[in-house]
């Protein structure tokens, strides 16, 4: 069935589940944050695809995850899907931030993440007025008849080079500055859905929808309760 299927694809995707892992209150509560941090963004964000599940059960070497789904097939992304991307994946930094007023490693592949988006934007796709419309990085392979492999890095100047990173810090900079706002302004929404969260330990579209809209944490477990009860009263009513 569907239930099946979606499990074999987020086993592929991120590893299996480690229900068995010893996980403390606290962590339980940071990896709350962390991923509500991330689909509160998503939600906010326009140009970020929905969110269809958020996760503080590990897979693979993440403690936690939030999945979203894009509702188009693009070849071709915009600036502002691209800033809006930097911006959700700074919500698990962010909400660090705020709630523990303190930092962890939890961010460090959001972090690289964001690192390497904003490096192409400058230095691959001409996103950068400063930079002005010049290719300063290639991923592409050299001509035929040479090695395979990627042209060499550098070939501007030391002056090129710290503007490059100068560019690069004041994406993330932006970004880090707007994703704060956000969950700043709609902290009600932060707490109730790491509360749901940390009871629930996986909530879908629908519950992010019901927590986006205000809804506070015991209406949405009281919801899934019953939800759950229909589903084991009847295994068959989803499909």
């Amino acid at each position: 069935g569907m239930e099946d299927i979606e499990a074999a694809f987020m086993k592929e995707l991120l590893g299996p589940q480690k229900k068995t892992k010893i996980r403390t209150e606290k962590e339980n509560k940071l990896t709350a944050y962390h991923e509500a941090g991330h689909a509160i963004l998503a939600c906010l964000c326009e140009n970020c695809d929905p969110v269809h599940e958020v996760s503080i059960i590990p897979r693979g070497r993440a403690a936690g995850y939030t999945m979203s789904r894009p509702e188009t097939d693009d070849n071709d992304v915009s600036y502002n899907k691209l800033v809006d991307n930097i911006c959700m994946s700074l919500g698990g930094r962010v909400a660090e931030e705020l709630v523990i007023q303190d930092v962890t490693t939890g961010a460090s592949a959001d972090l690289q993440h964001v690192s390497d988006i904003a490096r192409r934007m400058v230095t691959q796709w001409g996103m950068s007025d400063k930079l002005g419309l010049v290719a300063y990085d290639s991923d592409q392979p050299v001509f035929m008849g040479m090695e395979y492999g990627n042209q060499s890095r550098g070939g501007y100047s030391q002056e090129t080079a710290s503007a490059i990173d100068s560019e690069i810090r004041r994406i993330i900079g932006e970004a880090h500055t707007r994703a704060t706002k956000l969950l700043k302004d709609n902290r009600a929404i932060l707490d109730n859905m790491s509360r749901v969260l940390v009871e629930k330990e996986t909530i879908y579209t629908e519950e992010v929808k019901m927590l986006m809209q205000g809804a506070d944490y015991k209406a949405v477990i009281a919801f899934m309760d019953k939800r759950d009860g229909e589903h084991e009263n009847n295994p068959f009513a989803s499909v």
